[in-house]
């Protein structure tokens, strides 16, 4: 992921979420994809290696704009790499898109901490 000006960009941040329940804060903006989801998988690799005592991490999907399948493993792969070191994984912010996404593959409760047919806040 990068950040730059072109509209099919992404790019992310980390940071610890201050007045969260989340320990950890992993916010995707644009599109992930095969292009950009190394990066994302950087980033997460970099938080978990620095999370100090944090236990729980969220991902911020709310400015996600895009997701292909390795979009979606991406996000699979930080949930696993993250529940071998302690930290739980909870993607936030989950659009109609990848609320589809999720839903079709199976993914949703795993990935949010939600059952699917509660609505979310």
């Amino acid at each position: 992921m990068t950040t730059s000006s072109d509209p099919r960009s992404s790019s992310s941040s980390t940071a610890p979420a201050t007045g969260s329940v989340h320990d950890l804060l992993l916010t995707v903006r644009g599109e992930l994809d095969y292009a950009s989801s190394p990066e994302l998988l950087d980033q997460a690799a970099e938080a978990l290696h620095h999370r100090g005592e944090s236990t729980d991490m969220a991902v911020d999907c709310q400015e996600l704009t895009f997701i292909d399948s390795v979009g979606l493993s991406a996000l699979l792969e930080i949930h696993r790499d993250a529940a071998a070191v302690g930290v739980a994984v909870h993607v936030t912010g989950v659009g109609p898109r990848l609320e589809k996404i999720l839903r079709t593959t199976g993914t949703y409760t795993h990935l949010t901490g939600h059952d699917p047919t509660e609505p979310t806040d």
